[in-house]
C-alpha cells in the first residue's frame, strides 16, 4: 500500500487527491481512480433525497473547477455545510464560464477555441464574446425574474444549479450582474488606464465572486456584517490581481491586451502594449527590467489588500458567523502562494518556470488551506 501511495504521489493533483482520501474514508479503495473523483465528491456533498439531475450539475461544477481553477477547488472542499459547497461550485462555475474566451476544449470542426462558450448555446456552433455574454445575461434574469421563459437555465448545467441553490439561499443579483459588467468592460479594452481602473475591475468580478460565496454561507450583507464584506472585497481585490498576473502571458498572446495599466507603462517608460510585447519578443532586456518593476508595483498592491483583510480577522471572528466566514475566504492563501512564487521568479511573467507547480508546492499550499482551516486564518 505504501509504494501503492508513493507512484500515486507523483502524479500532478495528488495532494487534492490525499483530501478526498482524508474526507471519503469508506471510499478508499476507489479514492485513487480519477475517473470517478467527482461521483465519490458526491457521496459527500450530496444525500439520497436530492433530485439526481443536480447531482449531474454538481459533477459538471466540480469538474469545472477542479481543471480550469485549481486554486479555488480545495477551498470548496471546506466550505462548511453540504448546502454552501454545492453553492460555492455553481457560482464558481458561473464566474468561470462567463469569462470572454473561456472553453473546455477545442471543438472538432475547428471552430477557433476563442469563439466557443461552454454551458451556454448549442455545442460546435460559433458565438462571439458579445453573444456569449448577452447569453448569460439573460440566463441570470431567466433565474430571477419568475414571468420568464425557463428555457435558457433549464438547458445550462451551471444555470440548472444556480436555480437549485437560489432556492435555498438568498443570492444578490445585483453581484451577479456586478461580474458580467466587468465581463463587458473587457469586450473592447486592451489595456487598463490606471492601477485603480485595474483594481476597480477586481472587485466588480472576484469581490463580487467572494460576497456570492458569502451568501451561499447564509451570511448576508447587513450594517453588523460591514467588516466581513470589506474583508471580502479586500481579499476579492487580492485574488484578481493575482488571477491576472497568473493569466496575463496567454491573454497577451490571445488577444494583445496586457494587464500593464497606462500609468505603470508611463512610469517605467514603457511606450505601448504593442512595443512591450514586440520587445519582450526580441528579447529586449531593458524592457523586462521595466515589466519587471511594474509588475513588482501591481503584486504589492495585491498584497497590500490581503493584509488589509487580515488584520480584520478579530473581528470578524467576534461575530455569530465569523468561523463561516473566514473558510470563505481560504482561497487568499491561494493567491498569497502564486504572489510568492512571483516574487522568487523575480516578478519575471515571461519566466517559463513560473507556471511550472510542482508536487511539491501543490503539496504545501494544500497544507496551508488545512492548516489555515483548523486555526481559523485565511
Amino acid at each position: 500500500m505504501k509504494m501503492k501511495m508513493k507512484m500515486m504521489m507523483c502524479r500532478q493533483g495528488t495532494a487534492v487527491s490525499l483530501l478526498r482520501n482524508r474526507l471519503h474514508t469508506k471510499h478508499r479503495k476507489n479514492i485513487f481512480d480519477q475517473t470517478r473523483s467527482v461521483s465519490v465528491l458526491n457521496n459527500y456533498f450530496i444525500s439520497s433525497d436530492v433530485d439526481p439531475q443536480v447531482t449531474k450539475d454538481l459533477d459538471k461544477a466540480i469538474g469545472l473547477v477542479r481543471k480550469y481553477d485549481p486554486s479555488g477547488y480545495l477551498p470548496g472542499l471546506m466550505a462548511p455545510t453540504r448546502e454552501a459547497r454545492i453553492g460555492y461550485f455553481a457560482v464558481r462555475a458561473f464566474w468561470l464560464q462567463s469569462r470572454l474566451r473561456f472553453n473546455e476544449a477545442p471543438l472538432a470542426n475547428s471552430v477557433s477555441a476563442s469563439r466557443q462558450v461552454m454551458g451556454v448555446g448549442a455545442k460546435g456552433i460559433e458565438v462571439s464574446d458579445e453573444e456569449g455574454l448577452q447569453k448569460w445575461k439573460m440566463g441570470v434574469h431567466c433565474l430571477y425574474d419568475g414571468k420568464s421563459d425557463n428555457s435558457l437555465w433549464e438547458e445550462c448545467p451551471t444555470l440548472r444549479l444556480l436555480h437549485h441553490v437560489i432556492q435555498k439561499h438568498t443570492l444578490s443579483r445585483k453581484h451577479f450582474d456586478n461580474i458580467l459588467a466587468g465581463r463587458e468592460l473587457d469586450l473592447h479594452r486592451k489595456q487598463y488606464p490606471t492601477v485603480s481602473s485595474l483594481t476597480d475591475h477586481a472587485n466588480m468580478s472576484c469581490g463580487s465572486l467572494f460576497h456570492l460565496i458569502l451568501e451561499c454561507s447564509n451570511i448576508g450583507q447587513s450594517d453588523e456584517d460591514g467588516v466581513i464584506y470589506k474583508t471580502a472585497q479586500d481579499l476579492g481585490i487580492a485574488h484578481g490581481l493575482a488571477n491576472a498576473l497568473r493569466t496575463s502571458v496567454p491573454v497577451a498572446s490571445a488577444t494583445g491586451k496586457i494587464i500593464i495599466p497606462q500609468d505603470l507603462c508611463d512610469k517605467y517608460g514603457i511606450r505601448s502594449p504593442r512595443y512591450l510585447l514586440s520587445a519582450l519578443g526580441m528579447g529586449d532586456e531593458e524592457c523586462r527590467k521595466h515589466l519587471q518593476s511594474a509588475v513588482k508595483d501591481i503584486a504589492f498592491v495585491a498584497r497590500d489588500h490581503l493584509e488589509k483583510a487580515r488584520l480584520r480577522r478579530d473581528d470578524i471572528l467576534s461575530h455569530p458567523d465569523g468561523e463561516t466566514a473566514v473558510s470563505v475566504f481560504l482561497p487568499g492563501l491561494a493567491s498569497e502562494s502564486f504572489l510568492n512564487r512571483l516574487e522568487i521568479h523575480q516578478y519575471d511573467l515571461t519566466d517559463r518556470n513560473l507556471r511550472s507547480v510542482g508536487f511539491v508546492e501543490h503539496l504545501m499550499c494544500a497544507s496551508r488551506i488545512f492548516g489555515a482551516t483548523l486555526k481559523k486564518t485565511y
